[in-house]
Parts: C-alpha cells; structure tokens; sequence
C-alpha cells in the first residue's frame, strides 16, 4: 500500500542522530560484541515500509537513522524522531512511543534483526509454529471495540484466519477479509501490504495474526518473509477509463456504460466509495420524486416550521439559490467561481439524485442544513451504515448489466499522451503488476490531494489531517497538470465540519476517557487560538469554522477550569462526530482528566506549564510561531468579555458560564492541540460545463475529462471557505461525473 502523507523534511520520515560521547551506548570493555559496520533493515509499519539503518563499533551502537516515508506524521513520525536517541541509549531494551503502536513495533523488529546480523547470527526464515488454534484482537478503524481474530495452525503452517464480529465498517472489512487475509495464507507471511482503503482494519488484522503466531512459538523475524514483487504486464483496450470510483467515478462509469461505451475503472484501493462512504448525503435541487409528492410532515427550513407540502411545490427556489451562491463567491466585484457550472450542477442534482435510486440508492428527504435555509440536503437512509452497500449495489449493474470492469488496488500513475491528445492510462496494480489501458477518453475522478502533505503544503500552506480518504493523494492532478492541465482555486481551503485532537488516544480501557481530548478541543466553553496564540472564533462555532485558524488551533484551559472538568465536566455536550463516537456529555465529571492530559502530553498534542509565557514557549518548540505577548493578550481579552458579559465575536455568554475565563495567574496552564479535519480539498483542475479539462489559455485537452474533488474548485471562492448549503461536494459529485460519462462516451 503506497500513502503520501510525507514529512516537511527533503528526505521524508529521517530521524538521525550520532554518538558524540566516546563509548556512548558501550557495553563495555572485552571482546567484540558486534561486527564494525551499518546494518539496513526493512519491516511494515503502519503506512507502508520502515527501514532502520545501525552503524555499530565493535562493542555499542554508534548511530541510528530511521526511514519511514508513509507513516502518519502526527503518529508514526513521533516514533521515528523520537527512538534514535532511545535506541543509542538502551538499546533493544527500548521502549515504543505511546499511540504508536504499529511503527514503534516496527523499529523494533528492525532493530531486533539489524542487530543479530551484527552479531553474525543467522536470522531464520523458518515459520517454525505448533499446531493449535489462537486468539488475539486488535484495535482497527472503529475506536470502541477491537478486531478480533482466530488462527488455525496445521503442521504445514497458518492453516486459516478468521475475523470475529466486530464494528469495523463492512467496506473496510470485506476489503481485508477477501483480499488481505488469502495474501498472508498463501505467502505464509506477515510482510504483505495493508490494504489501501481499509489500512486500520488491515493492520489490526496483521497484528492480531502476529500475536497468534507468536502464542504458538514462533520467531518474530520468521513472521516476514519477504513476498516477491510480480513482473507481469497486462493491457487492456476501452472506449473511456476512469480513474477511480469514488461518487464522481461511479456515475461517470454508469453514464458512459448507459451509452454503450466500453469502460474500465480504476481503483486505488481495495475498496469502492471513496470518502463518498463518510459522508452523509448529497445536495439535490427539487428532486422531480420530491417536487411530485405531498410530503405530509415536511420541515420547511425557510418557514422553520412543520407543515404540509403539496404535491408539485418545489422545495427550493433555485434561482434564488444561484443568486445566493454566487454573491457568496463574489469579492471585491469580482465573481470568483464559473456561475455556468454553478448553475448546471444545480438544475441537474434533483434528477440526478432519482437517476441513483434506480441504481439502488436510497435518500430522505431534502432539508435544510445546520439551520440554512435550503431544503436541499438530502441525506443517504441508514446514516452512512448503508452507504457502502449502495455503491455496491450500483458496481455489481455497472459490471453485469453493462459489462463494465472495475480494477481495485490498481493505481494510475500517468496518462498516454499522443499528439496532445490524451489516450489512456498507465497504472501498477499493488502486487507491482504494470497495467496499460488504451482508450479514446480518460475521466479523472480521483478523490483530489488531501492525503498528500507534499501537494498540501505547495497549495494550501500547510497539511491538514484527513477524515476522508488518505489514497486521494493528488494522482489525478498531477497527472493532468504534465498534460498542461491549469488549475481553478487550487489554493482555497480545504473542506472541514468537526475537530478533533490530531492524535487519538487509544490508551483507557475506557471510551469515555479516550474521548476526553476530543471534547477539550470540540466545546464551545473555552478559549481557541491559533498556532500564534491569537483568539479567532466564536467558539459556539467550532466544529464547521475551525478550518479559519488553520490546520491547528490550541483550546485553554486553567488549573481553575480543569477543577471543575474533574467534578463536573462541560455543562455542554461536545459532538461526538468522530468515527461515529459518544464524545463528551454535558455533566459528566471528567474524573480521570489529569492521567488523560498526562497520556496527550506524552503523545505530544497536550502542553502543560506554570505560566502562559512557558505555555506559548512550549508550544513553539514544537509550531515555531506561538507568541507569549500573543497569548496573553488573548487570555486578557477573552476574560474580559466574560467579565463585562458581552462577548465581542458574539459567543453565548451560557457557553461560558460554568468554565469562566481562563485565569490570569494560575498554578498551571493546559493546551490541547486541535485539529480541523478534512474530508478533502476541494480545488483542483479547470474545467468547462462539460467537465473536460482546460489548458492555461482556456482551450480543452481533448479525451480529458476531471470531476468530483479533482475540479470542485469552478464553484468557489480561494477567499472563502467550502459554501454549506449542505452535501454540495457530494452532489458535485454525483452530477460532474454524470455529466463527464455521457460526454465522454459520445
């Protein structure tokens, strides 16, 4: 599995360090321990491969260096700055970096190995196990229950795996079921690729299988047997391929296969969906099954009543939808989106959104979204549980009804250019398979670039941490901008609707404890600054604006406010929005606060000090721009609103009424760091109303074609955030990759 989440640094994931102390690490004197020179090992991590390289004198460890390019830099980065130096200190006696689970344990068997080859030691690849059967479990994707796994053992091996109930989504786990689990039985090996898509479930898979292994005697080195790459080619020949199959990938398949085309789509990941699977619902204007019906008990969002809605009243009205839209998207005079779009995709997502219901889709009514006035918001039924099985109702027509072809784990990696004309694809399955399709039109439909840091911070300043999708890691773009591709609001800010801590603690057996960070940063209660320390937002809005301060922000607390978290807790509930937790209630006492804040701390996202000037300066160690005088300033003014009881960015004096005002002089200070999480980005490529691809001087490439996340930025603003009227990436979605397939099949 390839993820390009990257480090800031020129070479991504290096931690180094050298002994500069003559005998550091010596184990004393006497005969050699180790063979003088530098050992290379490789073993999977969390996202991928981590290396870990250790010179050795002939008796200590003399430096270490640590590669890990795919690993989650909030998460397995921490371990691979942080253990060369533990390493040169102890040894293999280290220990792993808390809620790093899955990289810590791979420096480690990297370590283990590297150092019996120093050592001269012979290093079995032997899977030497006793028969029986095990269990083990693992934590996955889902935070309040583990994967809980069986393995059979035979004489011959790992004779079969089985995975338990568990509450791991069923996209997730069939990919790491039908996939994953027959890769390890056949290689008889742990050194397998998780699955892109599923890469939590996957891991918890591969850890639960370990752990069994381990039961039944095995070595840990003899766990991963290096599996051989393949050298195959394949080609394939079609009217339109499709890169991915997310929302905008699977109606622009349906559309062109309703039209006789012979298409092929290509999947990054083991699964289907995309991040269309997360989210709630699509934006569809006057949907003709809606206008229609006489909706007994329908909620009026203009009215803000309950009333009757009689059969042919529209729900919307849609030009003055446009209008309001695109006054949103105009600055300064000038209107920043491309208003045909604008209107095209509006009056095509109600007959859209009927379109998908005969492919199996279902939808509630349209209402409003977060108290808008629009009733258009059209929510998936089953709130996201039956999703996945939507998309797959509509995959299984795609390929019986009209012979089309899906080709999952497959990435593309660049587009068949002849004469300025795009036709085909070239793309490597995961096993190193190099695939060929040859084809008169290529839709882009893969996901935009929010799980590549690299393209994050070119575009937007900074990388964001992804809720969505991680393989929608830019593929598409890049491919079209060294076709000549240009971009539309490429650098507008990125799509977020909740926060939460950017590391998720995992370490209470209870829930509610590990949900204890996430409130600190979700409430309304207390003061949010960015990474310069200055306030900006009204909290009560913290879950849609957050993205305002950018990729972090730092809520405040007292020694005074946290007393009152332990015997109270918040007087409001923080949403538990995230991966669909509980989150944190009104009233309950947070009466395990201090271990909590003491895991968050050292996992590296909690800051506690005596002062705010020893606050902003630890903090800074870590962003480089927290300003004291900053801080302070903020923590004045904020106490004094509170104080005069008037808030001056508009926050609910109730909101503040049983933390106060972070203190002046305390006996400490708490930082928590949050995080506004992406769904994705939302610009990307040019455009026209036909969703072909335009040059820098407005001219089409022709046979290229872009959509969903890889083009959203036609109807927007870089000036402003994503306008929620609610499900509008979803509906662009839908209709931009409709609109792509009937074009390109023509």
């Amino acid at each position: 599995m390839k993820r390009t989440r990257k480090f800031r640094m020129l070479v991504a994931g290096i931690a180094m360090l050298a002994c500069l102390i003559a005998g550091c690490n010596s184990l004393g004197r006497g005969a050699s321990i180790y063979n003088p020179g530098t050992y290379t090992v490789s073993t999977k991590g969390f996202g991928g491969d981590v290396s870990v390289a250790l010179t050795v004198d002939a008796r200590s460890i003399v430096s270490v260096r640590i590669v890990g390019a795919n690993e989650t830099p909030d998460i397995g980065g921490k371990a691979i700055e942080r253990m060369p130096r533990e390493i040169l200190s102890k040894g293999e006696a280290v220990e792993g970096v808390s809620g790093a689970t899955y990289t810590s344990a791979a420096i480690k068997r990297a370590l283990a190995e590297a150092l019996a080859r120093a050592r001269g030691e012979s290093v079995s690849a032997k899977l030497d196990i006793a028969p029986g059967t095990y269990s083990a479990s693992e934590r996955g994707f889902d935070l309040s229950s583990p994967v809980s796994v069986t393995v059979i053992v035979s004489d011959e091996g790992i004779a079969s795996i089985a995975i338990g109930a568990c509450k791991e989504t069923e996209g997730k786990l069939a990919a790491t079921r039908d996939l994953l689990v027959p890769r390890i039985l056949e290689r008889q090996s742990l050194a397998v690729d998780a699955i892109t898509g599923a890469t939590a479930t996957s891991n918890a898979v591969l850890g639960a299988v370990r752990a069994c292994l381990l039961k039944a005697g095995a070595r840990e080195e003899a766990l991963y047997a290096p599996v051989p790459r393949s050298v195959a080619k394949e080609e394939y020949t079609a009217d339109v391929v499709v890169v991915g199959f997310g929302a905008s990938g699977m109606t622009a398949s349906l559309a062109a296969a309703e039209r006789g085309a012979k298409v092929i789509a290509l999947e990054k990941s083991g699964r289907i969906g995309g991040t269309s699977v997360v989210t709630s619902g699509p934006m569809a204007v006057n949907a003709p099954s809606m206008v229609e019906r006489r909706i007994a008990d329908w909620d009026d969002p203009l009215q803000r009543k309950k009333r009757v809605k009689e059969a042919g009243e529209p729900l919307v009205d849609a030009e003055a939808l446009i209008s309001d839209w695109t006054r949103y998207t105009t600055v300064d005079g000038v209107q920043c989106a491309k208003e045909g779009i604008i209107r095209r995709i509006v009056d095509r997502s109600g007959e859209t959104l009927d379109w998908l219901t005969g492919y199996g889709f279902e939808f509630s009514d349209a209402k409003g979204f977060l108290g808008n006035q629009w009733a258009l918001f059209s929510p998936f039924k089953g709130n996201k549980a039956l999703t996945e099985g939507f998309f797959g109702k509509a995959a299984k027509r795609f390929e019986e009804e009209f012979g089309g072809r899906c080709l999952v784990e497959t990435e593309a990696t660049s587009l068949i250019v002849v004469n300025g004309r795009v036709v085909g694809v070239k793309a490597r399955k995961s096993d190193g398979t190099e695939v060929t399709v040859n084809a008169r039109a290529v839709i882009l439909a893969s996901g935009g670039f929010g799980g590549s840091d690299e393209m994050m911070e070119k575009y937007l300043g900074e990388s964001w941490k992804m809720y969505g999708m991680a393989q929608n890691d830019g593929d598409g773009i890049r491919m079209a901008l060294g076709a000549g591709a240009a971009t539309y609001n490429i650098d507008m800010p990125p799509m977020s609707h909740f926060s939460a801590p950017p590391v998720i603690l995992r370490d209470f057996d209870s829930p509610f404890d590990n949900d204890i960070p996430f409130g600190m940063v979700a409430t309304s209660e207390t003061l949010a600054v960015t990474k310069s320390g200055a306030r900006f937002i009204n909290e009560a809005n913290i879950g849609i604006e957050a993205y305002l301060g950018g990729a972090r922000f730092y809520t405040v607390y007292s020694k005074e406010q946290i007393d009152i978290l332990r015997e109270k807790g918040f007087a409001f509930a923080a949403s538990g929005r995230y991966l669909n937790r509980g989150g944190i209630k009104a009233d309950a006492p947070l009466s395990n606060i201090d271990a909590v804040m003491q895991a968050g701390i050292d996992a590296g996202f909690i800051y506690k000090e005596k002062s705010l000037k020893a606050l902003a300066a630890a903090i800074k160690a870590d962003n480089g721009k927290m300003s004291a005088k900053t801080l302070e300033r903020a923590v004045a003014d904020y106490g004094a609103g509170i104080a005069a009881g008037k808030d001056v960015m508009g926050k609910p004096m109730e909101r503040a009424k049983r933390l106060g005002a972070v203190a002046s002089a305390s006996e400490y200070y708490v930082a928590v760091t949050g995080a506004p999480y992406i769904y994705s980005t939302c610009g990307g490529l040019d455009v026209d109303q036909d969703m072909g691809v335009l040059k820098g001087d407005g001219t089409t490439i022709e046979g290229l074609y872009a959509v969903g996340n890889d083009s959203m930025g036609v109807l927007f603003t870089n000036r402003k955030g994503y306008a929620n009227y609610g499900g509008v990436a979803e509906g662009y979605a839908f209709v931009s990759g409709r609109i792509a397939g009937e074009r390109a099949a023509r």
